[in-house]
């Protein structure tokens, strides 16, 4: 084998086993120092306008629960006058007050407690959607910011590549297609290159999409851990942990919201009657009176709105069957998906890796000897930098199944704690 295509090989190895360490370490510096995952999550909880919308639902909804448990009926005070040419003037005081005999405002604030429940737990979901958005977008950016780093690599190597090569070419060493190999290679690199970048900007901005805002120079973004999580011993059971996901929790208030309000409802056919006292003179004599009124149901029995609201609380039941359904089986599919997708990177690391590494020096040494042609080596290589790309992929899936596993089981924030 020639000594340009010697040259060759020294090159593209180097330029795929050597990082720029210098570079890295330069520009580490020069970053804001990063946090840790739990505290850049509840930096972007506080800032987040769907957390905060969600914030304000719960506040309106304990207001309305706080108004819903109070008398519905207040007094009345009458004043009257009479005053007839001829006549002693009349005036009269009186006050009048609406009882709830039946408890109508035990009924209505029980509803508004389930329903602030209710809020509270979509609020808990929208906590951790968020959090599992932006962490799986993290994810996302890391790996495409990984990738991006491979295909600049790449170019650099192919770019050396195709100069030596035009060397080698111009003294004879090589012959033309393998000139022209060269120069095809560093032109798919740079498209690569392109194409990464793109995906790379992309992800940014779906990445600060999901944070809710847009961040500034100064804001730092965590590091995943360089560990893979194990999921944790089933402590609780299964129904257990289905039962406190926010989801759940919700379904079961709306659920028990509905049915308070048949009994709201019932209520509501009850009439509630109206005592009242006056006093006064009265053509010059003193008085007072005593009254009871009570509302007659003729008209309107109030009985369809029981009728509805059974029919209702029997559709929110439904729907929290349908929702508790659909819970366990992302539950069990996570939990699959996350044991299989860990699986395949913990094989990739323990064989993968470690026979890429072998197999670049393998290629060397034929490269070498004559073994390999330019051709089949640099085809090789190419191999192995995608092979480099495909197991980053692979890191990120992986990452997104443990999300989803959080997501599933409700653990997001235990998680983001520890």
């Amino acid at each position: 084998m020639n000594k340009t295509l010697r040259i060759l090989t020294c090159v593209a190895v180097m330029g795929l086993s050597v990082p720029a360490q210098a570079q890295e370490q330069e520009q580490e510096q020069t970053k804001p120092q990063k946090p840790s995952i739990e505290s850049f999550i509840s930096y972007v909880w506080k800032a987040n306008p769907a957390v905060a919308e969600a914030e304000a639902r719960v506040a309106a909804a304990a207001a309305g629960q706080k108004a819903a448990s109070r008398w519905q009926h207040n007094p009345e005070l009458a004043y009257e006058v009479e005053d007839v040419d001829g006549e002693d003037k009349t005036k009269l005081l009186g006050i009048s007050q609406t009882i709830d005999w039946s408890g109508k405002f035990l009924s209505s604030g029980k509803t508004a407690e389930f329903e602030l429940n209710a809020t509270t737990a979509e609020r808990d979901g929208i906590r951790q959607s968020v959090a599992v958005d932006v962490l799986a977008s993290l994810a996302n950016y890391s790996a495409a910011k990984e990738i991006f780093g491979l295909a600049v690599q790449r170019s650099s190597l192919m770019e050396r590549f195709a100069g030596l090569a035009k060397k080698g070419f111009n003294a004879g060493d090589i012959d033309q297609s393998e000139y022209n190999l060269a120069q095809l290679a560093l032109s798919e690199a740079l498209i690569i290159q392109a194409e990464t970048e793109t995906a790379l900007a992309e992800n940014r901005q779906s990445l600060d999409s999901s944070i809710g805002f847009l961040p500034d120079n100064l804001f730092a973004l965590p590091n995943l851990p360089e560990t893979l999580p194990e999921i944790p011993a089933d402590s609780v059971s299964e129904e257990e942990i289905l039962m406190q996901l926010p989801a759940v929790r919700a379904m079961r208030n709306r659920e028990d919201a509905a049915k308070s309000v048949i009994t709201q409802a019932r209520k509501d056919m009850l009439p509630d009657p109206t005592i009242g006292i006056v006093g006064g003179e009265d053509g010059g004599a003193d008085m007072i009176g005593f009254s009871v009124s009570v509302p007659l149901h003729v008209f309107n029995t109030y009985g369809a709105e029981v009728d509805q609201a059974k029919q209702e609380a029997l559709a929110e039941a439904k729907a929290g069957q349908n929702a508790f359904h659909a819970a366990r089986t992302r539950l069990q599919a996570s939990r699959s998906a996350y044991h299989l997708s860990k699986k395949a990177w913990t094989n990739w690391q323990d064989n993968g890796a470690q026979a890429l590494a072998e197999q670049i020096d393998i290629l060397d040494r034929k490269f070498k000897v004559g073994e390999l042609s330019a051709t089949d080596y640099l085809v090789q290589i190419e191999q192995a930098l995608d092979t480099q790309v495909a197991a980053e992929e692979l890191h990120s899936k992986v990452w997104q199944s443990w999300f989803a596993w959080l997501a599933a089981s409700g653990t997001v924030e235990q998680w983001i704690q520890n």
